[in-house]
């Protein structure tokens, strides 16, 4: 294995160990940003000068700027501003020196992470069997929450069961949609070990992106010609999904809290969320163009929170808002996050189709995962660098740029690449 493609291969984990944090750290710092730094270095050492990618660069120098104008109006603090800057800049840079360091190899990147994604989410299913028997380990299972009979939450490696959600995201999306559309991009036992352990989660966000990636897949290849036959069976797939209890209980906690205000016995998921969308639409309201600042939604949600709220206790992610896109509104304005959003929307390639060439079909595969995982992070996580989010729009980006300004040989990929085999 070569420093390059060492690089790359430590790159891809790194996605996975952002449950981690270094003991004794005063900035809690993320281990899994070490090693993206660490890929960064061996890549850079193995082809002499960094690479960078121009664009992304002048999008993380726009986001900084941009971030920067709300802590000069005095919105938002600027020890927490230059943190963020430290933070995002240390991972973005890396995942481009990475991805661009690597050349045409980096179209091997997602394949690795897929299969690295059923390593871990053998393990997720490991810690299911192990609860069955009443055997928990606590970096396994920190805390034990039972489903039915003996069968509990799984989180794998993950800090908690939503924190798995994220990092499986793009892995789920891409296996359900290979295999719904006949073109597998993994074995079928290795794609059904990974959505079993993501549907185990029994996490809101997760069910969420299941009966989004069915539904949208429904109305795209149904061959039905009834409309009205396809949203009634739209609506049994996410019935299905509803009738689960911790499901169906979310489900009614957020419609009562959203919808007719009541606060009262709501779980504490779903208050998080409410409480953390008025400190955002507050904020919009009284500072829609360019929020807080990087770092600033904590003194929103301390400024915004309405004080019955506040004294009910039980506040939680105030400083990520407990959603990317409301945290976007409350640190850098409606405009920035519109035209985040849009940016998105326009840099994806579009659907994988069974008769897509080799390498055509892997971009669109991997550009629509990640599109999966930027949307379950506007609903849920609102921490910039965790779960390699940095890394993955790094990626998208060059997915795209690669098949709109030209596409790589056959021979540079691999579909089912195993770790010992990157080269």
């Amino acid at each position: 294995m070569t420093a390059r493609s060492a690089g790359a291969f430590l790159a891809v984990l790194s996605v996975f160990l952002y449950g981690y944090t270094l003991p004794g750290v005063t900035l809690n710092l993320f281990f899994g940003v070490l090693v993206l730094m660490a890929a960064a270095g061996m890549t850079a050492l193995a082809g002499g000068t960094p690479s960078v990618q121009k664009p992304v660069v002048l999008a993380l120098l726009v986001v900084l700027s941009v971030g920067a104008v709300g802590v000069l109006l005095g919105r938002g603090p600027i020890a927490s501003y230059l943190l963020q800057v430290l933070a995002i800049s240390l991972v973005t840079v890396s995942a481009t020196v990475v991805i661009a360091g690597s050349g045409v190899d980096s179209v091997k990147l997602f394949p690795t992470y897929l299969e690295l994604s059923f390593y871990f989410a053998l393990i997720a299913l490991s810690e299911l069997v192990l609860g069955a028997f009443g055997l928990y380990l606590p970096f396994l299972t920190p805390e034990v929450d039972y489903v039915f009979l003996n069968f509990h939450r799984v989180s794998g490696l993950a800090a908690e069961p939503a924190h798995y959600c994220f990092v499986m995201a793009p892995s789920v999306v891409a296996v359900l949609i290979s295999l719904l559309s006949g073109r597998p991009c993994m074995s079928v036992g290795k794609s059904l070990a990974i959505v079993a352990s993501y549907i185990l989660t029994f996490s809101s966000v997760g069910f969420f992106l299941l009966a989004l990636v069915l539904v949208v897949f429904l109305f795209r290849r149904s061959s039905l010609s009834s409309f009205a036959a396809k949203v009634v069976l739209a609506m049994g797939v996410v019935g299905i999904f509803a009738v689960i209890p911790q499901i169906n209980m979310r489900i009614l906690d957020t419609y009562a809290v959203f919808v007719t205000r009541d606060d009262t016995d709501v779980n504490l998921s779903s208050l998080t969320l409410y409480k953390n969308s008025l400190v955002s639409l507050n904020s919009a309201i009284e500072q829609p163009l360019f929020g807080a600042g990087l770092g600033g939604h904590e003194r929103n949600y301390l400024k915004y929170l309405p004080e019955a709220l506040a004294n009910q206790g039980r506040n939680l992610n105030e400083k990520d808002a407990n959603s990317m896109f409301l945290r976007l509104i409350s640190e850098l304005g409606l405009p920035f996050t519109a035209a985040f959003y849009l940016l998105a929307i326009l840099l994806w390639t579009g659907f994988p189709d069974r008769m897509d060439s080799e390498p055509v079909f892997w971009k669109k595969l991997t550009s629509t995962a990640i599109l999966g995982m930027i949307i379950v992070t506007g609903l849920r996580g609102g921490n910039y660098i965790a779960h390699g989010f940095p890394f993955f729009l790094v990626l998208y980006y060059d997915v795209y740029r690669r098949l709109k300004f030209g596409d790589v040989p056959l021979s540079a990929v691999t579909p089912r690449l195993l770790p010992a085999r990157f080269q």
